[in-house]
């Protein structure tokens, strides 16, 4: 730059001040000033280009400091709804594993009253056979004493039955000879006297044959009286059995149908409780959505003010620099 140019570049206050000055002094003093202001208009630039280069490095700062929380909104949704979808499905789970507990305690218990059930009538059943028993060892005590009797009564028929015959014997010759007494008839011959003895035999043989004939058939009908009172009491004991099987049959279908009537219950209970464990699951997944929505419109980062970025690149003012 020559002499010309800075004089032109001088002030009329400073050009009379170099005018007052020798030549050579004048010529130091233009370009101690012309290097005051050059400096000067240099600062001056470069600050304006600092100025813009802290502006343009905010500004890609906040975009990126924006980026960044944004895709770290949308981690922690992410992992927020895995964290509730997983939770709400060890919750599903949880009630799932109660509800079975729920059905299988009332299965168990069922089963273990219908057990009870069985032992009762089994017992009663091993009781009622016992008492069978005891009332057919007393049928048959009572039948074998009904036979000794009639078989006593018998033999002492029998025993009787030939001094009956002999004392019938001697009345009735008695009363043959007396008849013949009385009849003057001669005296009885030997042939008479045998043909009287062999009707005599024949007719306590017959009364003999009639006797046994007789017994016979007494010990027959009581035999078949004693089988007869064997199989009433038979049929009156199966007619017991029978009756407290169908009694069981009945207490056991009765159970069953009461435990329906249970877990049918149970189970149209159990709808209500799902349907408001599934709301309560729909009302927090809409209560999460409702949040995050709200804080991702929400402005975090505001580019016209002074932000968190600022405290890690403080902008200079101009006015406190000292220029």
């Amino acid at each position: 730059m020559c002499v010309c140019d800075i004089l032109s570049l001088l002030s009329v206050s400073d050009r009379d001040e170099c005018a007052v000055c020798s030549p050579p002094q004048a010529v130091a003093q233009v370009m101690i000033q012309s290097f005051q202001l050059s400096s000067c208009a240099l600062f001056n630039a470069q600050m304006q280009d600092e100025q813009e280069f802290l502006q343009k490095q905010q500004h890609e700062l906040d975009g990126a400091l924006k980026k960044i929380i944004q895709q770290h909104k949308l981690e922690i949704t992410t992992i927020e709804k895995d964290c509730l979808n997983h939770k709400q499905q060890l919750m599903r789970a949880r009630e799932a594993a109660m509800w079975e507990l729920e059905e299988r305690h009332l299965q168990e218990k069922h089963q273990q009253l219908k057990q009870q059930l069985k032992d009762q009538y089994f017992l009663q059943r091993h009781q009622l056979l016992k008492r069978h028993d005891k009332e057919m060892e007393q049928m048959q005590r009572y039948n074998q004493r009904l036979i000794e009797e009639m078989k006593n009564k018998q033999t002492q028929e029998r025993v009787r039955l030939p001094k009956i015959q002999r004392s019938e014997a001697k009345t009735r010759m008695a009363m043959f000879k007396k008849s013949l007494r009385i009849t003057a008839t001669a005296a009885v011959t030997p042939e008479q006297e045998r043909e009287r003895i062999k009707q005599e035999d024949k007719r306590q043989k017959n009364e003999r044959l009639h006797q046994h004939q007789k017994h016979e058939n007494q010990m027959r009908d009581l035999q078949l009286q004693c089988d007869s009172n064997i199989r009433e009491l038979q049929q009156l004991q199966n007619e017991k059995c029978h009756l407290l099987i169908e009694h069981e049959t009945q207490k056991l279908k009765e159970l069953d149908e009461e435990h329906s009537q249970e877990i049918k219950g149970w189970r149209e209970k159990l709808r209500p409780r799902k349907k408001a464990l599934e709301e309560e699951f729909t009302r927090k997944l809409q209560e999460q959505e409702v949040f995050f929505k709200m804080s991702g419109e929400s402005e975090c980062l505001n580019p016209s003010t002074q932000s968190r970025v600022s405290k890690f690149y403080p902008i200079p003012n101009l006015h406190n620099s000292g220029l």
